[in-house]
């Protein structure tokens, strides 16, 4: 028996059609066309902060107390120094104040010691060592986004200073405390500073026209709140 073409054709293509109609088939395209689906990886928990009562944090507080932590709490007033800031870097740890959140949480504030804080930073430092209600007031009002550090003297906000300087964490350091020349004479120690002490608004429009200061040491001491907002403004961080 003998078939025209047009009549294989027409065999050919009904076996095709039974044979992708097979449930096999059919199954062997599902399959095929299923993307497997992965769920996300659940959030990892925050890690408990360790609690730190100590009035000033040292780096030797750190290397006994905070083996094994990513996370330390300090009060709201507790002196950093600045040894313990670079140990906090070197080893990881994140410094926050007591009412703050870890980064993994919010954003942290301005003061909070960040194992993984970026040089550039455009916000300008404040070292308090002459820690009054209206420095606070002021520095909140004016400089909203300055990182600010309560220091224990004169030489420990020079030294923050000119760290601060040289890593490129900031441009600008504003120092209030009584000591301002002494404090002024250690930061310029290096040759990346230039720090004033100032007493008011003249001084700081004196010295702008003859150098570019990067270190601003100031005194509080018998400042009105008023008087001392005026001379935070002109310094212009």
């Amino acid at each position: 028996m003998s078939f025209d073409a047009a009549t294989i054709d027409r065999i050919v293509a009904n076996v095709l059609s039974q044979i992708g109609s097979t449930p096999a088939a059919r199954d062997d395209a599902l399959i095929r066309d299923v993307t497997p689906v992965v769920d996300a990886p659940a959030p990892r928990p925050s890690p408990a902060p360790l609690r730190l009562d100590e009035a000033v944090i040292t780096a030797d507080i750190l290397e006994r107390k905070a083996t094994g932590t990513s996370v330390v709490e300090v009060g709201k007033k507790a002196v950093i120094t600045p040894a313990a800031r670079d140990t906090a870097r070197e080893r990881g740890i994140e410094i926050i104040r007591t009412g703050e959140s870890t980064r993994s949480n919010a954003h942290p504030k301005a003061d909070a010691v960040r194992p993984d804080a970026k040089p550039g930073s455009p916000s300008a430092l404040v070292c308090v060592v002459r820690h009054t209600d209206a420095v606070d007031r002021v520095v909140d009002d004016v400089l909203p986004g300055a990182k600010k550090e309560l220091l224990g003297c004169p030489d420990d906000a020079a030294k923050l200073a000119i760290s601060a300087i040289c890593r490129g964490e900031t441009g600008q350091v504003l120092i209030v405390a009584e000591q301002t020349h002494r404090a002024a004479c250690l930061a310029n120690r290096n040759d990346k500073v230039k720090a004033v002490a100032v007493r008011d608004v003249l001084d700081v429009k004196a010295i702008r026209k003859q150098l570019r200061a990067n270190v601003w040491c100031i005194d509080p001491t018998d400042m009105s709140w008023f008087e001392l907002r005026q001379l935070i403004r002109s310094i212009d961080l």
